[in-house]
């Protein structure tokens, strides 16, 4: 059996640095493994919103590329083509995709509109005024959003999600709420560790110390962490936020002026991006993990760690989470208020360990993926 991988990338993001492990503990166990990613650039040219699901150069390429392959899994299709499953179908493969977010339905990935706000789901009419910069690009965000509505190129992006569904031979789903939201049947795939996470050692004395390791973006809560922790009483605990700091909305503002007021804040430290080996030791540093996002999470990976470590969780009551760290406490997303509390509660414990919840290993999630690639194989309304 031959498997082709399908990502945008191999190696920055969660749903890239799992695409790239399982390919790893597949090919370890014996099976034959293929990678298929962008060459580099925009392949032919391709500009514009609809280069990131629409691009004939890819599907060129890729035509040649499944040649042989039994099963095609995919990943993410962003900056390359929602043609894909149809042509690995074509050819004759078994399709599988694993739904990672929301980028099939939601060109924004998070199911939240222009300026942040979840979203109670895609329709042409409502992605069309949401994505109306992007769309009238380079024309000001202002006058675009004034402007009528660009349905046509919405439209082609619905047509390529329904595509995508009709030649997936089976969804892989992190979490059921991913599923639920994207409204397809899928097999529910917990996500494995993507390394081993040894507990951490027993804490000192001390202020208990939070921590957040994400993208310092407004979807991931930063704000209402930081405007929660500037609440409790001083030197009660301390915060380190650990992460990169992109571009939102397609300029670097937002972060900026983030960071210059979480300078301001005792008690608060930042931290660069670290690289995956870097996480164990942020984690095995602090008490308490926190994750005050206000998208609707799938299945942050960041919490598998932080279970196998024994750290406390505090996280917002939203998406999948709950699936995957069911014992954590959980609160109203967007709520200073309602956070300040859950972090004060944890205050008064003190420092602390919980005992430690090990997910699946890799290489356990990889024979049970192929166990499923087998299974599809054989199955007579596979094809």
């Amino acid at each position: 059996m031959q498997v082709l991988h399908v990502s945008q990338g191999w190696g920055q993001g969660g749903s890239q640095l799992y695409a790239a492990g399982l390919a790893d503990a597949q090919q370890a166990l014996g099976q034959r493994v293929q990678r298929f990613g962008p060459s580099g650039g925009r392949e032919g040219g391709a500009r514009g919103f609809e280069a990131d699901f629409a691009n004939t150069a890819v599907e060129e390429r890729f035509a040649e590329a499944v040649r042989g392959a039994d099963v095609v899994h995919v990943h993410h299709l962003t900056g390359l083509s929602m043609q894909l499953p149809r042509i690995a179908q074509q050819a004759g493969a078994v399709v599988v995709v694993t739904l990672h977010d929301y980028w099939l339905a939601c060109a924004r990935g998070q199911l939240v509109n222009e300026g942040g706000a979840r979203c109670e789901g895609p329709s042409t009419q409502r992605c069309a005024a949401c994505l109306a910069p992007e769309l009238y690009a380079p024309v000001p965000a202002l006058a675009a959003r004034a402007l009528p509505l660009r349905l046509q190129p919405v439209e082609r992006r619905e047509a390529g999600w329904a595509s995508v569904r009709a030649h997936t031979t089976a969804f892989f789903a992190p979490s059921a709420h991913v599923a639920k939201r994207m409204q397809v049947e899928a097999v529910l795939t917990p996500l494995p560790l993507l390394r081993p996470v040894p507990p951490a050692p027993p804490p000192d004395s001390g202020p208990l110390r939070l921590l957040f390791l994400g993208s310092l973006l407004p979807t991931k809560g930063v704000d209402v962490l930081l405007a929660a922790f500037a609440g409790l009483p001083a030197g009660a605990a301390t915060l380190r936020l650990v992460g990169p700091s992109p571009l939102w909305r397609g300029s670097p503002r937002w972060a900026a002026a983030f960071t210059r007021r979480a300078a301001e804040v005792p008690g608060v430290s930042l931290g660069e991006a670290v690289l995956p080996e870097g996480v164990i030791a942020e984690l095995h540093a602090a008490d308490v993990l926190v994750v005050p996002s206000t998208w609707e999470e799938n299945a942050p990976l960041v919490l598998g760690e932080a279970r196998a470590a024994g750290l406390r969780v505090v996280a917002s009551d939203l998406g999948g989470m709950r699936e995957v760290a069911p014992s954590a406490a959980f609160v109203e997303a967007d709520s200073p208020s309602a956070l300040r509390s859950a972090l004060a509660a944890e205050v008064r414990r003190g420092r602390g360990r919980v005992p430690p919840e090990v997910a699946a290993t890799m290489a356990e999630h990889a024979e049970l993926l192929l166990s499923h690639y087998r299974r599809l194989r054989t199955s007579p309304t596979s094809r």
